[in-house]
């Protein structure tokens, strides 16, 4: 028998890092509770929310990113003219800001924004918005409710 409930909070960790799930749709088969959400589309939803993320971005962002890219150490750093030491270096950080310059931080979220978006406009709007912030230091949590944010891609 197949139960189905709606879990307030939900800490997710599948994605190498710790996402905060909320009102999220849980499933119970053969006695193992799931998530029951399009995979796909929730890595959409983090990708977009790292893009415009009011934090620096950890080592295992960049390496959710690169891996979701599907790129090696080497080819991710050439496209921000870097070595893959650098690379590694930034993903080692964990949990921690990678502490990458601004410049290449803005230049990796726009490339995601490139990728993601497939209207004009709604590029133009993000790239905008992504020059114009700030970044702080410090690293918190995402957060994503996922009856608003799932359905708003």
């Amino acid at each position: 028998m197949t139960k189905r409930k709606i879990e307030e909070e939900f800490i997710y960790e599948e994605l190498g890092f710790p996402l905060v799930l909320r009102n999220v749709p849980m499933i119970e088969l053969r006695g193992q509770v799931a998530l029951d959400v399009d995979l796909n589309l929730l890595q959409r939803v983090v990708l977009l929310t790292l893009a415009h993320y009011s934090a620096a971005l950890t080592g295992n962002h960049i390496r959710f990113i690169r891996l979701w890219l599907q790129l090696t150490l080497e080819e991710f750093g050439e496209l921000f003219g870097v070595t893959h030491a650098a690379v590694l270096k930034w993903e080692k950080s964990k949990n921690r800001s990678s502490k990458m310059s601004l410049t290449t931080e803005r230049d990796l979220r726009l490339l995601l924004l490139d990728r993601l978006l497939t209207r004009d406009d709604d590029f133009r709007k993000a790239f905008k918005t992504v020059h114009q912030s700030k970044i702080s230091g410090k690293v918190t949590p995402i957060v994503i409710d996922v009856p608003v944010d799932l359905v708003a891609v």
